[in-house]
């Protein structure tokens, strides 16, 4: 996987509060309310697209921009060891509770940056070199040869909902 969205990159300056731009359900609260940010941000971007992966939705929902900011300020994500999916470890719920911590001292990465995230335990056996040179192997290749597009994503109506709310926002 590789995510991109260069439309709303900013250079990272440390006198930010102004630079609230991106998508409402996968901000950090420090974003949210204006105040000043780092990296720590992203990190908690990362735990959201996390959390969808592995639970097949968002952790923050609402029907409008107000409704999925008053849950991420108001309600601390977690996933519980009975909540984890078969096929995913005790470590990546770990991994994304840590990312999902509201407060930005209390989220990993807080303290050593970048390392810290690549020591934790979910990545144990990762080859961060084989992924700088390029030459990491994905676990999931997709076949090529069928349609891997979702009909049921095109027909979901939280989806539907949150492509209205783009459009009137433009």
């Amino acid at each position: 996987m590789r995510l991109t969205d260069f439309g709303v990159a900013r250079i990272m300056t440390s006198e930010n509060a102004s630079e609230t731009s991106g998508t409402p359900g996968y901000m950090a609260p420090e974003v949210m309310c204006r105040q000043n940010h780092g990296l720590t941000a992203d990190y908690f971007a990362v735990g959201v697209i996390a959390y969808e992966c592995m639970m097949g939705r968002r952790p923050y929902v609402g029907r409008n921009r107000r409704e999925i900011r008053e849950q991420i300020l108001c309600r601390q994500v977690q996933i519980k060891r009975y909540e984890i999916p078969e096929g995913w470890s005790v470590e990546a719920a770990d991994f994304i509770n840590r990312c999902l911590q509201r407060k930005p001292q209390n989220r990993i990465g807080f303290i050593n940056g970048t390392d810290e995230l690549k020591q934790h335990a979910w990545f144990k056996s990762f080859d961060w070199n084989q992924l700088a040179c390029k030459r990491a192997h994905s676990p999931y290749v997709p076949d090529i040869s069928v349609d891997n597009f979702d009909q049921n994503h095109v027909n979901n109506q939280e989806w539907k909902d949150a492509e209205a709310i783009k459009e009137s926002e433009q």
